[in-house]
């Protein structure tokens, strides 16, 4: 005879009702502890009054009581915003059937025959989705974009060129929405038990697609290549590329097209398709010889010379996404199982509890990395040259620098900067000791 734990996991697999407490259950919980770990930010940011004295030079007090109100401000926000928008309406959502709503609304878009595929049925609903999320950020956007001003002077474009770039935008992400959808629908109605191993493929060839279009594709929307105009800056970085066996022909310098991009740098690709890319706001005045083409803003800033997560994630997905209670328990009739919204309800709500540690966990290598990186320019002997290039960055950007180690650790990428010099130092004194 089956065991009552048996019994127990049947019952649950199979009820719709318990399914979709348990999702509102998960929904609620992610948030709360997304809100725990927001106070606990406030709090830090709170009891730092004063500038560290690492960074005083670069950050008057004044500067850092303006960026600790607007960090407090902000994060408060956050907190309501994500309570309201994304908890409540979220609960509303799932509990009265709002997506089995919609995609009613959107089959009734459908007025000729071959609209009626459910391909194109997936569109519609993914356009009104689009709207409706649009129209329900906008109370939070506009409140954010009127009461949390911008810290930082930013050139401004002209209007034409905004709604240009809008329109563009818009066009090209409907284009973009649309043949992701076309192509998951037909790939699930294709491979149909296989459809994990198919999106587990089409994840490899995209990656290695866009490795092979970035420089086609990406970087002119990003901006321009250019040469490295500064000598002396072209030698050392020759000879570091030598010492480091990097091929100096990938290192390619990007005269970016936003005025208000922060300095940054990148690596992407493998084998023989590994690039590094250098934004020109990283180099000091932007790497030109002809200062007079630079705004007075500009001058004197820069410096001076997963794969097991994904056959997890798609495993999980597999047993999932053909179990009807789930769909079900979001209102949809027994045997209606659209593809697209069993995407979203499966990553938007039921794998909530393993992206989200899943995601911790690959915060915590990125920052690991990092940290790799920082020990590497130290055995190299650059660890003065990264500290002072680090404290030139923080002047030219300006990040609030205190923040709660439990929130850094479930939010960021990147160890603060003061953390980073805080290694670099304990490297230090490991050496002299």
């Amino acid at each position: 005879m089956p065991s009552s734990s048996s019994n127990m996991s049947a019952y649950f697999w199979d009820k719709p009702d318990i399914i979709l407490f348990i999702m509102i259950a998960v929904l609620v919980v992610d948030n709360l502890w997304a809100v725990y770990l927001l106070i606990r930010e406030i709090i830090a940011v709170h009891e730092v009054e004063k500038v560290p004295s690492v960074i005083s030079a670069h950050l008057p007090q004044e500067l850092f009581n303006k960026m600790r109100t607007y960090m407090i401000h902000k994060s408060w926000f956050t907190i309501v915003n994500m309570l309201l928008i994304v908890v409540f309406s979220g609960i509303m959502e799932l509990y009265f059937g709002f997506y089995p709503w919609l995609w009613k609304v959107a089959t009734k878009c459908s007025l000729s025959k071959w609209m009626q595929h459910e391909a194109c049925v997936s569109i519609f609903f993914v356009l009104l989705l689009s709207i409706y999320m649009t129209l329900k950020a906008c109370p939070g956007m506009l409140y954010s974009k009127m009461c949390l001003s911008d810290l930082h002077k930013r050139r401004t474009q002209s209007w034409t060129s905004r709604i240009g770039c809008e329109i563009m935008e818009t066009i090209l992400a409907i284009i973009i929405m649309s043949l992701i959808v076309v192509s998951i629908v037909f790939m699930v109605l294709w491979l149909e038990e296989y459809t994990a191993v198919g999106l587990y493929v089409q994840s490899l060839l995209l990656t290695v697609l866009l490795i092979l279009l970035v420089p086609f594709l990406i970087d002119p929307v990003l901006g321009k290549r250019v040469p490295l105009e500064n000598l002396t800056l072209l030698s050392e970085l020759e000879h570091l590329t030598n010492v480091v066996d990097f091929p100096m022909h990938q290192v390619h310098i990007l005269r970016v097209n936003d005025p208000n991009a922060s300095s940054n740098a990148f690596f992407y690709g493998c084998c023989c398709l590994k690039r590094i890319v250098i934004f020109d706001t990283l180099l000091l005045n932007r790497g030109r010889k002809d200062l007079s083409t630079l705004e007075p803003e500009e001058v004197g800033k820069g410096l001076r010379d997963s794969q097991l997560h994904m056959i997890l994630m798609l495993c999980l997905f597999h047993v999932l996404f053909s179990h009807g209670p789930i769909y079900q328990a979001v209102g949809f009739e027994e045997g209606l199982q659209p593809i697209i919204v069993g995407f979203l309800i499966i990553f938007g709500f039921v794998m909530t509890p393993y992206m989200t540690l899943s995601n911790f966990c690959m915060l915590s290598a990125t920052r690991h990395f990092e940290y790799q990186a920082d020990s590497f320019a130290w055995e190299m002997g650059y660890s003065k040259d990264l500290r002072q290039a680090l404290l030139k960055l923080y002047a030219d950007n300006l990040a609030f620098p205190i923040t709660d180690p439990c929130y850094s650790s479930w939010n960021h990428t990147h160890p603060s900067m003061l953390d980073r010099l805080n290694r670099l130092e304990k490297l230090q004194q490991r050496r002299s000791s």
